[in-house]
């Protein structure tokens, strides 16, 4: 079995990649702007990036970052409800996102590192 790393071409794959979708996002948002809306599709980075994550890494490793993803957003809405006394989506789905892309991306960029030395499974 051959031994799952990444390459640099891989990687320089991946970031011009992820510069196309956000030029796409940008122009997208400049054609769609609404005045409340944000500044980027959490949601879609979020998802973009996981896929990264998954093609980096393969299908047993991510699943420990997406537990614990799973976790993180348990405990927001804990907080949400200790804070507001009340669960509400409206005001849970932008902040879950936003943080979901962060986490993401933190999770994408230790991918790119930590896969040549992650053992075989």
């Amino acid at each position: 079995m051959k031994r799952l790393t990444v390459s640099i071409q891989v990687i320089i794959l991946e970031i011009i990649l992820l510069l196309v979708i956000g030029v796409v996002e940008r122009l997208l948002l400049r054609i769609f702007h609404h005045p409340k809306r944000a500044k980027h599709l959490w949601w879609g980075w979020t998802i973009i990036l996981w896929i990264l994550i998954i093609f980096n890494m393969g299908f047993y490793w991510p699943a420990y970052p997406i537990a614990l993803w799973m976790i993180l957003a348990l405990l927001l809405i804990a907080l949400q409800i200790i804070h507001n006394h009340e669960f509400i989506y409206r005001r849970y789905w932008p902040v879950f996102w936003r943080y979901s892309a962060y986490y993401a991306l933190i999770i994408y960029i230790s991918s790119l590192i930590i896969t040549p030395w992650l053992p075989l499974i």
